[in-house]
């Protein structure tokens, strides 16, 4: 869990999407391609231009995951460090994941986001729950786990998996014939 927090929050939020964008335009585009087609821009029916790279648009998306970078892999840095101050920043994680599969859900069930946005919103769940088994199993009780935040991670957990079901609702009612921004 806490690699994954430091490799999601640090590595893919601040280096992969924000750095990579100012060192190659071409780099940044094939990663929001590949890894984030929702930052290309508009959708069919929705403003379907691509936005250019580092133009104000995807400019506040390098800025949400560097937000995203903070409420991620800072947590990670308390369980190795501070392990019994862990569990808010935890639930911090958690509550993220959550926001980001609901608006990806939201994007792909009202917007037409591409499908390919689905993988990443799955992923959002993944994490989410991964983080709260931790939580609750706490092997060796290395962390100290305070039993208020471990519902409200519950809580979140399960919004973040309704929000995924949203996103696949939206996936299976877009038409075969929608196009794709990839």
């Amino acid at each position: 869990m806490t690699i994954m927090l430091l490799f999601h929050g640090f590595v893919l939020d601040i280096i992969i999407i924000g750095l990579l964008p100012f060192l190659s335009a071409d780099a940044g585009d094939k990663s929001r391609l590949a890894l984030f087609p929702w930052c290309l821009g508009g959708y069919v029916g929705f403003g379907a231009d691509k936005v250019p790279n580092l133009a104000p648009t995807h400019r506040r998306f390098i800025a949400e995951n560097a937000a995203y970078a903070v409420l991620r892999g800072v947590p990670g840095l308390f369980v190795l460090y501070f392990p019994e101050l862990a569990m808010p920043m935890l639930l911090m994680a958690v509550i993220s994941h959550f926001i980001e599969a609901v608006t990806i859900a939201w994007e792909i069930f009202a917007y037409n986001a591409p499908v390919d946005s689905a993988p990443p919103m799955t992923l959002m769940g993944i994490f989410a729950s991964w983080t709260l088994y931790i939580c609750m199993t706490n092997p060796e009780d290395y962390l100290v786990v305070d039993p208020t935040l471990l519902s409200a991670m519950q809580v979140f957990v399960g919004l973040t998996w309704a929000s995924w079901a949203l996103g696949v609702v939206g996936v299976v009612k877009k038409s075969p014939a929608a196009p794709s921004m990839s």
